[in-house]
């Protein structure tokens, strides 16, 4: 069955597509803003709202690390509602979860970008199997309802590549610029943008050098001259936009000050130090965060023990961590269609890989090497979220061609997908494929964000209130009079945010059976259980 055999809404005009692109985005926006509703806020996102709050009323400065600029784009409603009458409406513009509406729309903006790169590439079939692989993801639903930047990185690695290859195809000055513009902004979002300028420098030399490659096969002669001038030219108009957004988006804080004049945390920036002294074109709050990050991920005091499979950990992570994170968090059958995918591609000869594919994955490669091997803050596949769409574009050829027989199984898989998805309606931060199958064991496996991460406050408290006999599980267990459920966080419970030995009287002994959301654990222990457990072992008072 080819695509010309598929529905006319998919193959149709682009206007059909487009509307139909459309209405799934709406979709996913509509299931990402009723499944927030009542979840309390995550660890991080007031202070993200803070510092944005900060950016719109021209304060810049830090009080943490990795808070950025972006963050103004959540803060925005709140703002412009300070403007307003007192009233309904203002009230309603300032509800804090209008905050968390702003990364959504964000999100909805990568998804069309998904859509439309994969079609680019693809063609519109295909296309829609991209949108439908980012829509149902449930990672990035979850991340995309928060006060936080993963989502801003993730969508401004994708845009920043889709223009760079338009413009290694094109050769238009506009979208060059436009690609400047994107790289710049992309470095208010997170400090992993930094990457982007030597990724894409290798992207964009590599695929030149198989362009001119082929060209000499061709017969086509090159003036090296007049094309390292024109890079040259390209360069430095990166380096200058860059500089430009950046002072702009942290509002020109302190920008030139002596490099000897910064206070510096890591090893890496003070060992600089002694050696190089020069005016820092960029803001102090933007060096001093960077300084920062690399201090505590190298330090790891910016979060706490690392967690998988059972084991705990401080001074070091797990190598492939965000490998098995995947292995459990991503839905089975997205694994599926993306390894698919990538044997379908290279066991077929495939001669606009340095053309196409190359711009999105040698990112992915790069990421996924960095940080399952060399990154310490493995504290949830947040992190790793980068990679996920441009996967899912580059998963799209896929469905370029397929037989009866095929489409059938892709339409049997999507369902699968689907229904996989809306099973944790709408617990979404918490969400573990079936190879996890009992849900209260899921932190066996994971614990951190990827689990626990605030974001079932609100339903402990009311669950608290219902339940008045229900009380957290103590430090030092003591035998009990009668029947007790217990109730307790899994980071806590796991020793992510507290001492690993001080809950492991409750879950090396008892199971749980039931949750409170995805990051509460409730234990029912008997007098009789306790007593032997006080016999057995010294946990005990």
């Amino acid at each position: 069955m080819k695509q010309n055999s598929l529905p006319s809404l998919l193959v149709g005009s682009n206007r059909s597509q487009n509307l139909s692109a459309l209405f799934l985005i709406i979709c996913f926006g509509i299931l990402a803003v009723l499944s927030i509703e009542g979840k309390s806020w995550t660890a991080d996102e007031d202070m993200h709202l803070k510092y944005g709050t900060n950016i719109l009323n021209g304060n810049s400065e830090r009080f943490d690390d990795s808070k950025m600029p972006i963050s103004a784009w959540n803060a925005l409603p709140a703002k412009i509602a300070s403007f307003l009458p007192e009233g309904e409406p203002r009230a309603s513009i300032e509800n804090p979860m209008r905050a968390r509406w702003m990364t959504i729309f964000f999100s909805m903006l990568v998804a069309w970008m998904v859509f439309f790169w994969s079609r680019k590439l693809y063609g519109a079939v295909p296309a829609f199997a991209s949108l439908i692989l980012y829509i149902l993801d449930p990672n990035i639903l979850a991340h995309s309802q928060l006060v936080t930047t993963d989502i801003y990185i993730t969508g401004m690695i994708v845009f920043c590549c889709y223009w760079l290859w338009k413009f290694a195809s094109t050769r238009r000055w506009q979208d060059g610029l436009i690609f400047a513009i994107l790289l710049g902004a992309a470095q208010l979002t997170k400090y992993t943008a930094v990457s982007l300028y030597p990724l894409l420098t290798i992207t964009w030399f590599v695929h030149e050098v198989s362009k001119w490659r082929t060209g000499t096969e061709n017969g086509i002669g090159l003036n090296i001259k007049h094309e390292t001038g024109k890079l040259i030219a390209f360069f430095l108009v990166i380096a200058a936009t860059s500089l430009i957004i950046i002072n702009i988006g942290f509002l020109f804080n302190r920008s030139f000050t002596r490099f000897s004049e910064y206070s510096f945390l890591s090893d890496l920036f003070q060992k600089l130090q002694h050696k190089v002294d020069f005016l820092v074109p960029t803001p102090y709050p933007f060096l001093q965060g960077f300084d920062r990050i690399n201090f505590n991920e190298r330090n790891g005091t910016s979060f706490g023990n690392i967690y998988l499979l059972g084991e705990i950990r401080k001074d070091q992570g797990f190598k492939g961590y965000y490998i098995i994170a995947s292995l459990f968090k991503v839905p089975l059958a997205t694994q599926a269609v993306v390894w698919l995918a990538l044997i379908n591609y290279f066991t077929k000869k495939r001669g606009s890989f340095w053309r196409n594919e190359w711009f999105l994955l040698c990112l992915v490669l790069f990421y996924s090497i960095y940080f399952n091997f060399f990154y310490n803050a493995q504290i949830g596949i947040r992190y790793y979220l980068v990679v996920f769409p441009l996967l899912y574009i580059f998963a799209g050829s896929l469905f370029k061609e397929l037989s009866r027989t095929q489409w059938i199984g892709a339409l049997a898989a999507g369902m699968y997908l689907l229904i996989s998805v809306l099973s944790y309606y709408p617990h979404y931060l918490g969400y573990f494929n079936e190879i996890v199958w009992d849900r209260k064991m899921a932190y066996r496996y994971l614990a951190d964000s990827n689990l626990d991460w605030w974001q079932d406050r609100y339903a402990l408290d009311q669950y608290l209130l219902e339940h008045i006999y229900v009380v957290e599980a103590p430090e030092l267990p003591a035998p009990i009079k009668r029947s007790q459920i217990y109730f307790m966080s899994i980071n806590r419970l796991v020793g992510v945010t507290s001492s690993p030995p001080t809950y492991e009287w409750l879950r090396e002994n008892f199971e749980p059976f039931d949750t409170i959301g995805t990051s509460y654990l409730l234990f029912e222990i008997t007098p009789e259980q306790m007593q032997a457990l006080c016999d057995t072992t010294d946990h005990c008072q």
